[in-house]
């Protein structure tokens, strides 16, 4: 990414307190500077402006508990690794971070027998995730979040945030005490697929898909201001992504198995219409 500057993206619907509104997203830096229903003049002045004629919806971006290095091999009881380089593994780590930005996932937390390589690849490029390994594995960066790891028992900057088998869930499984949705057994981490598997109603799972970022205090898990600038956008512009503009309908988008079209992550595009820009990813990867 070529680092967060500011963004203005007016004539669009985002969510934000339960409900659809119509207007603008001011974005500045890592964190979301103003929103509303008009835009200040100055705003125009920003590095990037999207003008999308109120034909684009927007919503917070989505975290939950993933896989490391170990996602593209999910079906395979206990995959050797151990055929693959430890600079391998890094590109391994960094194709699936991008392939979960794609997705809208802004803020994967990882667990993984790897810890050391994706906290590697993650300082290195700037990407952003929490990082779940055990206490005194790893070294902690300040630009990245980590949970630590003592038996059952997890914390979250020194404080106990719960037992594991609590705190992160299985879909069919989600309740108020969950954090996370442990979505490590899905072959593809979506809503759509999220709320079959578990049933979930779209208003319930949006919240629960954001929660993680009011569990660990970072921001309100909606579109607002003050919220930090992770991101999802979807152009309904688009042939295939046209639909009435109705705050019923337009709520429900996420859900439709549509990739984002832009993914903003701390205040930088990471994903703009198919195009990967957190990172260049080597064609070939797999053995």
């Amino acid at each position: 990414m070529n680092g967060p500057g500011k963004i203005l993206l007016k004539n669009l619907y985002y969510y934000s307190d339960r409900i659809v509104k119509k207007g603008f997203v001011y974005v500045e830096e890592h964190l979301v500077k103003d929103a509303g229903e008009e835009a200040l003049p100055e705003y125009e002045l920003s590095d990037v402006v999207y003008d999308f004629n109120n034909h684009a919806y927007a919503v917070h971006g989505f975290s939950m508990v993933l896989k490391g290095v170990e996602q593209p091999f999910r079906g395979i009881s206990h995959p050797d690794l151990s055929i693959y380089t430890e600079s391998e593994l890094e590109k391994i780590a960094l194709h699936v971070i991008t392939v979960y930005y794609s997705h809208g996932i802004t803020l994967p937390i990882i667990e993984t027998d790897h810890p050391g390589i994706v906290n590697k690849v993650a300082k290195e490029h700037g990407l952003q995730l929490v990082l779940v390994h055990d206490r005194g594995v790893i070294p902690h960066y300040g630009s990245l979040f980590y949970i630590e790891r003592d038996g059952e028992r997890l914390y979250y900057q020194d404080s106990f945030i719960g037992f594991e088998n609590k705190v992160f869930c299985k879909p069919e499984k989600l309740d108020e005490g969950c954090i996370a949705i442990d979505a490590r057994s899905v072959d593809l981490p979506h809503p759509s697929v999220i709320s079959a598997l578990g049933r979930i109603d779209f208003e319930r799972l949006l919240e629960a898909l954001s929660k993680p970022y009011r569990s660990l205090g970072l921001d309100n898990g909606c579109v607002d201001k003050g919220s930090r600038s992770d991101i999802l956008i979807y152009d309904l512009r688009s042939p295939l992504k046209q639909q009435p503009l109705m705050p019923e309908i337009l709520f429900k988008t996420p859900f439709k198995n549509l990739q984002p079209d832009l993914v903003i992550v701390k205040g930088d595009f990471a994903f703009e219409y198919g195009e990967i820009l957190t990172v260049s990813l080597p064609r070939v990867i797999f053995k």
